[in-house]
């Protein structure tokens, strides 16, 4: 699998959401910033297997979420609210735990230190 989206040929095509191709609860359209008004977070996936959970017996395999944005309560909160109440992955996947960390910019000059936006 090459990883398009069902209108593409490459990893990386963007999607063409005008025909009905793709679904309306489909999570590529309902993440992607052409059907939210712009609104969009840098994110990427990292899928992982642990091995045999010896407990289960089952596979313990997911995937490992990290995204960046400006502001989470006007583009994370919305955007999974979104998804939560629509998106048709939702029967396939649970949540199992979240963070949220501050990543204030660099050193501008010497004049200026670390992680002054945040606290000035």
């Amino acid at each position: 699998m090459a990883g398009a989206p069902l209108t593409g040929t490459k990893e990386f095509d963007t999607p063409d959401f005008s025909g009905d191709t793709i679904k309306p609860d489909a999570h590529i359209r309902l993440a992607a910033r052409e059907t939210n008004a712009g609104l969009q977070i840098l994110r990427r996936g990292y899928s992982y297997t642990d091995g045999i959970d010896p407990v289960t017996g089952a596979l313990d395999a997911g995937l490992f979420f990290i995204c960046y944005q400006q502001d989470p309560r006007t583009q994370f909160v919305p955007l999974q609210r979104k998804l939560g109440s629509q998106d048709a992955l939702n029967e396939y996947i649970s949540h199992t735990g979240s963070a949220l960390f501050a990543c204030p910019p660099g050193v501008r000059d010497s004049n200026s230190y670390w992680g002054q936006d945040l606290f000035a």
